[in-house]
């Protein structure tokens, strides 16, 4: 049964579930960055990992908690030391991440085989510095923040440069070590500006059209924004890493409400892993759960046609499900 969470500004918002656990392989995820939406409720997932232990890597799930494939670990693509930080699939549902570390593009088919990559690491035209969010728009065209190049890059699937635009800066239009994006059903293009706390809105050739959020710790501000979506109705959803909560906003900018996440109950990966220790059952008995169920560093969100909101929670290793209700009337009492 799903808990009523929030009811604002005419929007109606419940908490459904939550998937993933911590773990280095199998059904698990380890501080994932970013996660796409495939066909029938198929999650691609990007962990970042740990350069000491491993669990680097994509891994391909459901939203109803089976594992489908992965390609993690220390012989993640090859055994070759990587960083993904980001990911989008095509419309034929080919997966493409971006790496920081190796400054490419790495694409797999949806059945987890390795296809090749593209790109060069460097500050000229179509070269790359620290990737990090991808977008395909609608005509399967990848947008690419260049995160150390302080812009955005628009290429084919292929590889080729079509367009790029931005610089260093705090201006409409500049950005500082931008992370996350998102393109809208008009092909507007939303960039989650980390260091400057803001997500600009931008049309396709990098026109500056609207802003959301500032810098700060305030509600409705921004302290690190990571990641960014838009439902169909153009409200803007973006998880703020630094202040460990997702910022709503209308498509003019203005604040709605946050979440700070509520998950009070495991996802079955975390509640199989509980249940095999009657020590760690016992524990848990003695300790406050309550900060369990919060966000803590959230890095990405996406919103699909059913409008349910999905919150990636880096370090608890999870994804919180919401849905905005549609047409919800409230129950009349006659008391």
């Amino acid at each position: 049964m799903r808990m009523l969470t929030v009811s604002v500004a005419g929007r109606v918002y419940n908490y459904d579930y939550c998937v993933g656990k911590v773990g280095l392989t199998g059904p698990s995820f380890y501080t994932p960055q970013d996660f796409a939406l495939g066909a029938g409720g198929n999650l691609y997932v990007v962990n970042k990992g740990n350069e000491g232990f491993g669990g680097m890597g994509v891994n391909k799930c459901t939203l109803d908690h089976q594992v489908l494939w992965e390609d993690r670990g220390f012989s993640y693509c090859g055994g070759q030391y990587h960083w993904p930080s980001s990911v989008d699939v095509d419309r034929t549902e080919t997966v493409y991440v971006s790496d920081e570390y190796e400054a490419n593009i790495l694409i797999y088919d949806s059945d987890g085989a390795f296809l090749g990559r593209w790109g060069t690491k460097g500050s000229g035209d179509g070269e790359l510095n620290g990737p990090s969010g991808i977008a395909f728009d609608r005509e399967d065209n990848l947008y690419v923040v260049d995160s150390l190049n302080h812009r955005v890059q628009k290429f084919t699937k292929e590889g080729k440069l079509l367009a790029k635009w931005g610089s260093q800066g705090s201006g409409h239009g500049q950005f500082d070590m931008p992370w996350g994006i998102s393109i809208d059903k008009r092909g507007d293009v939303y960039v989650a500006d980390w260091r400057n706390g803001r997500v600009q809105k931008l049309t396709p050739d990098g026109e500056h059209l609207t802003t959301f959020g500032s810098r700060g710790r305030d509600d409705g501000k921004l302290w690190g924004p990571s990641g960014v979506a838009i439902d169909d109705e153009g409200d803007v959803y973006v998880t703020d890493w630094g202040n460990d909560r997702l910022n709503i906003y209308a498509p003019d900018g203005t604040f709605i409400t946050a979440f700070t996440g509520d998950a009070d109950e495991l996802s079955p990966w975390a509640q199989d892993t509980v249940d095999s220790s009657p020590d760690y059952v016992k524990a848990r008995k003695r300790v406050d759960l309550t900060p369990e169920r919060w966000f803590k560093r959230p890095t990405a969100v996406n919103v699909d046609e059913e409008g349910r909101i999905m919150v990636l929670d880096s370090v608890r290793g999870r994804i919180q499900i919401y849905v905005k209700e549609r047409n919800f009337v409230d129950a009349q009492f006659n008391l």
